[in-house]
């Protein structure tokens, strides 16, 4: 700065110092250095409560205009708005009068709207929300005031005395004890209350069923009805003729049958004290308990039976495998009687290509001979099943020996995971071990099934796989069948 004179730095100092001033004083006084750009809208309020010109308008908190000017129009004070024209106002836009900061600072807030059509240039914001004058609002708590001591003053008057004091205290002594009758009323009755409004609610609606079912018959009934008024509007003297004719005729034949419709009338009153008495079967059948307990327990035996035939389900299987160690196939037919879900009796016949050895030991000369004979290759079946959830287990006769097995069933009852042992006696040809079986049968179609698995597992010589098919289908003849059966009496 050696360059400069005391002066030029004097001078210099003294116009930053005299630009500052005049920023801060154009930033204070809200002077703009250049006009911005934007639309005007029109405001009209009843008391704008210290709004000036140039005060900053307010969208959601962000400034977005400001005042241009003020003026009255028929005692209404009408603000001139100048709106940036980035911000779009529809026609439901509202303004209203806003206080900011300690001091009070009022500012113009304007909410946008959402209904078109958009607010254009010169065009007026019509939903104003009027400041609260607080002289008014002064004026109308004291009146307020004003009348709650009135108010207080009569009340003192009317219960001031001991007189009123004991009467408003039985008052609601009366009201405590009524209170309390109500609620032992109907805690009481409670049950009955709610039977009562359920049995009104049945009652609507099977009112309503009825009308619903017999809209068509109704209809008809209300046709018939205007059409039989109308004929009245015709022919009522004649009807009524006749209708007094037809009175006069039955009332000269109940006279002429009078002794006979009292001796009837005697006859039924004799039959009815002989009921009354217990004499003859119809007596016998109203004054015996015995008899009405006999015959209530026969309708308990119906509908118990009738009950058990419903439940009563049977299943009838076709199945046959291609065995691959005898290379040869087997054939079985089942009847499955199903009483109960979990409870289950299977009967069936099987075409076994491997038959069981029947042996036979004789004696000749002190010489022992055995003799093994092949028998028949068609056996029986006869087993009890206990189901439980998704598993059951089976005992009884498996082709024709005994044995037993456990199905363990996916999917709900689609698929089947079956082991079955039998043959412990070893009878059957070539086995050396029980007969077990494993396998997995699975439904393609409602009632088409494919088995698959594994065969004289324990055997060596015989042991081998099977893949197979079968139908199973529901047959409700056999359902009643059984259930015509005579039982056996037990005593």
């Amino acid at each position: 700065m050696k360059g400069f004179s005391t002066e030029l730095k004097v001078g210099a100092f003294s116009l930053v110092i005299l630009a500052l001033l005049t920023y801060m004083t154009f930033k204070v006084g809200g002077f703009e250095w250049v006009k911005k750009k934007g639309y005007i809208v029109h405001a009209e309020f009843k008391n704008i409560a210290g709004l000036d010109e140039k005060t900053r308008i307010r969208i959601a908190g962000v400034d977005a205009g400001t005042i241009e000017k003020i003026t009255l129009k028929d005692g209404r004070a009408r603000i001139i708005i100048r709106v940036n024209r980035d911000v779009v106002l529809y026609s439901d836009a509202s303004a209203g009068i806003k206080s900011t900061g300690l001091l009070g600072d009022k500012y113009l807030e304007i909410k946008t709207g959402i209904t078109k059509p958009e607010l254009k240039n010169g065009d007026t914001i019509k939903n104003v929300q009027e400041v609260i004058d607080i002289d008014d609002l002064v004026r109308n708590l004291s009146g307020v005031s004003n009348n709650l001591s009135s108010l207080s003053s009569a009340l003192s008057e009317s219960l001031g005395t001991p007189e009123a004091k004991e009467a408003l205290k039985d008052s609601i002594l009366n009201i405590k004890d009524i209170t309390a009758g109500l609620k032992e009323t109907i805690s009481v009755n409670d049950y009955k209350m709610r039977t009562t409004l359920d049995n009104i609610n049945n009652l609507i609606a099977s009112i309503s069923d009825l009308v619903e079912k017999n809209r068509e018959p109704l209809t008809a009934a209300v046709g018939n009805i205007k059409d039989f008024s109308s004929s009245l509007k015709t022919d009522g003297p004649d009807l009524v003729a006749n209708l007094n004719k037809a009175a006069k005729e039955l009332k000269e034949m109940v006279e002429e049958n009078r002794p006979a419709i009292k001796n009837a009338a005697e006859a039924i009153d004799n039959i009815a004290k002989k009921i009354e008495k217990g004499e003859g079967t119809i007596g016998k059948l109203v004054k015996d308990d015995r008899l009405y307990e006999s015959m209530h327990q026969a309708a308990e035996g119906v509908t118990k039976t009738i009950s058990a035939v419903d439940r009563f389900r049977t299943f009838i299987t076709f199945q046959s495998d291609y065995l691959t160690k005898p290379k040869d196939a087997k054939g079985h037919f089942y009847v499955t009687l199903q009483p109960k879900p979990d409870k289950y009796y299977i009967l069936g016949i099987v075409s076994d290509p491997v038959g069981s050895i029947e042996t036979t030991t004789t004696t000749t000369n002190g010489v022992t001979s055995r003799e093994e004979k092949i028998e028949d290759k068609i056996e029986f079946t006869a087993q009890f099943a206990k189901r439980y959830k998704d598993a059951a287990l089976r005992v009884g006769l498996t082709e024709s020996t005994f044995g037993g097995g456990a199905d363990y069933f996916l999917f709900n009852d689609k698929a089947k995971i079956s082991v079955d042992v039998w043959d412990f006696s070893n009878n059957e040809e070539g086995a050396k071990n029980p007969h077990a079986k494993a396998g997995v049968d699975y439904f393609i179609f409602k009632n088409v099934f494919l088995s698959a698995g594994a065969d004289n597992i324990l055997n060596k010589k015989r042991r081998g796989a099977y893949v197979g098919a079968g139908l199973k289908f529901e047959d409700e003849d056999f359902k009643y069948l059984f259930s015509t059966v005579p039982k056996i009496p037990t005593r």
